[in-house]
C-alpha cells in the first residue's frame, strides 16, 4: 500500500482485561470501567512495502522474543525489527526478560502456534534475523513502555506494516500463558491491518468470558464495547479470511529434519586431556526446534536455539565412546543421526578392537548398542551411573546460554563431563 504523507499510523492498545477469561462467572461483554485500549496517532511515512505472498510460498515468520538477558528497543519510525527500532515508543526502552520461567514460556509458544495453526505462519522463539519477519516483544509492562494499564500495543494502519515490532506485556497480564498468547495474536494482526472486533471468541476482541479465542471465519462488526463502522471501511471484518488472504493456509510439514554429526568423525582418536568440539549440521523444511545430544545411549544435553552446537569437550578422559544426535522440528518430526564412535587413549592412538576397558565409559565395542546405565567408572569416581544424563568425567564446563540445557539431575556436578553452551 502506498500511503500519502498526510496519513497517520494508529497504535492499538489492548488493556489488561484479557485476564478476564479465567474469572469465574465473567460476563461476555467487557465493562466500560475496566482498563481499555486507545488509539495514538503517529505520523506515517510513504511506504512501498509489498503485501505478503499468499499460499504456496515460504511461511510468514512471527518471532516471539522473550528478551533473554534483557533487550533494548529504540524509538523511531519506521519500525525495523532487525535493528530493534519501534515507531510507537517515545524513546529507548530496556525490556527485562520474560518473568515466568521456561515452563510458562513454552506454554505461551505452544498456545500461539495453536492460534495460528490454520495459516501459513511460522511461530518461532528463535530469532530469524536477517530474514524478514514480524517480531512480538513479550516482556515488561505497559507502564515501562509508556502505555500504563495496557496488556499489549501494536502499530496499526489499514494494511501490512513492514518489519513491525508489537508488544505484549506479561508483567501487566500475569502468568496466564493462554491469555498472553491471545494478546500476541491480537497485536500481530493489528500490524497486518485488522481492527478490534465485537466477537468474543476472536482474538481481535475486547470481550471475554467465552473460553479460548481463535480467529473466527465470519463477518463481525468492528468495535471495542459496542459495534461501530470499521475504520478501514465497511461495517464488519472477517479476521480468519483476512489472514488467510495474506499468507494462505498452513502448509503441512511433510519432511523430518536432517541430522548429522560432522565432528568428530567416526573412528577418531584423541589423547587424554585433549580439547575438541562436537559439531553438528541440522536442517528442516520449516524450522528445527531442538537438537539433543546422546552419549552412550543417555541424553546428555539439548540445544533449543540456532545455531545448534557445537558442544565443547575439555580434558577428555580415557575410554571408548558413542554419540549421536536427534533433531526435532515444530511438528514433532524427528531424525536420529548416524552413530559416531571415538576413542580417548593415553597417547591418542586408536584403541585395539579387543580392548573394551580403557578406563572410561562407553559401549563394549561388541554389538554396537549403547551401553546406557551399564557403563560407568570402575574406580568409584563420579561417573555416568552416578549422574543420569551427564557425560562422563572429563567434559569441561562452558558458559550457560539461553536456549540450552544440560540434562543431569545430580546435585553435585564436580568431575562430570558436561556439554554446556
Amino acid at each position: 500500500m502506498v500511503c500519502s504523507t498526510g496519513s497517520f499510523l494508529r497504535v492499538s492498545v489492548l488493556a489488561s482485561i484479557v485476564l478476564a477469561p479465567r474469572m469465574a462467572g465473567a460476563d461476555v461483554l467487557a465493562q466500560p470501567d475496566r482498563p481499555r485500549g486507545s488509539y495514538v496517532t503517529v505520523p506515517s511515512v510513504v511506504t512501498q512495502a509489498p503485501r505478503p505472498q499468499q499460499g504456496g510460498s515460504a511461511p510468514h515468520i512471527l518471532f516471539l522474543n522473550r528478551c533473554s538477558g534483557g533487550v533494548a528497543i529504540s524509538g523511531g519510525w519506521p519500525d525495523d525489527n532487525i535493528v530493534d527500532r519501534s515507531g510507537i515508543l517515545g524513546g529507548t526502552v530496556n525490556f527485562p526478560e520474560y518473568p515466568f520461567g521456561d515452563a510458562s514460556w513454552n506454554e505461551v509458544v505452544e498456545h500461539t502456534r495453536q492460534i495460528f495453526a490454520p495459516f501459513n505462519v511460522l511461530v518461532t522463539d528463535v530469532d530469524p534475523s536477517p530474514m524478514p519477519h514480524d517480531e512480538a516483544i513479550v516482556c515488561g509492562s505497559g507502564a515501562l513502555a509508556g502505555f500504563s494499564g495496557a496488556g499489549g500495543v501494536a502499530p496499526f494502519t489499514c494494511d501490512v506494516i513492514d518489519a513491525p515490532i508489537t508488544f505484549t506485556f506479561p508483567e501487566s497480564l500475569g502468568d496466564y500463558p493462554r491469555s498472553i498468547a491471545e494478546v500476541i495474536a491480537q497485536e500481530a494482526a493489528h500490524a497486518w491491518g485488522l481492527e478490534h472486533e465485537l466477537k468474543c471468541e476472536d482474538p481481535m476482541t475486547y470481550l471475554y468470558g467465552c473460553g479460548d479465542k481463535t480467529y473466527q471465519d465470519g463477518d463481525y462488526p468492528c468495535g471495542e464495547y459496542e459495534a461501530r463502522a470499521c475504520e478501514c471501511g465497511g461495517p464488519s471484518q472477517n479476521s480468519y479470511q483476512y489472514i488467510l488472504g495474506l499468507f494462505g493456509s498452513a502448509v503441512p510439514d511433510e519432511q523430518p529434519p536432517t541430522a548429522a554429526i560432522v565432528s568428530p568423525d567416526d573412528g577418531d582418536s584423541f589423547a587424554v586431556g585433549d580439547q575438541f568440539d562436537i559439531a553438528v549440521e541440522v536442517s528442516d523444511d520449516t524450522a528445527v526446534e531442538v537438537v539433543e545430544l546422546y552419549l552412550d545411549g543417555a541424553l546428555s544435553t539439548a540445544d533449543m536455539s540456532d545455531p545448534f552446537g557445537p558442544w565443547p569437550v575439555v580434558d577428555a578422559i580415557a575410554g571408548s565412546f558413542e554419540i549421536y544426535i536427534i533433531a526435532r522440528d515444530a511438528a514433532g518430526k524427528e531424525t536420529m543421526s548416524e552413530l559416531v564412535h571415538f576413542d580417548v587413549t593415553e597417547d591418542g592412538a586408536p584403541a585395539s578392537e579387543d580392548d573394551g576397558d580403557g578406563g572410561g565409559q562407553g559401549n563394549d565395542g561388541d554389538d554396537g548398542e549403547p551401553a546406557g546405565d551399564e557403563a560407568g567408572s570402575e574406580d568409584g569416581g563420579t561417573g555416568a551411573e552416578d549422574m543420569p544424563g551427564a557425560l562422563p568425567p572429563g567434559f569441561g564446563f562452558g558458559d550457560d546460554a539461553a536456549g540450552s540445557c544440560a540434562c543431569s539431575n545430580a546435585s553435585d556436578r564436580r568431575g562430570a563431563w558436561l556439554v554446556w553452551l
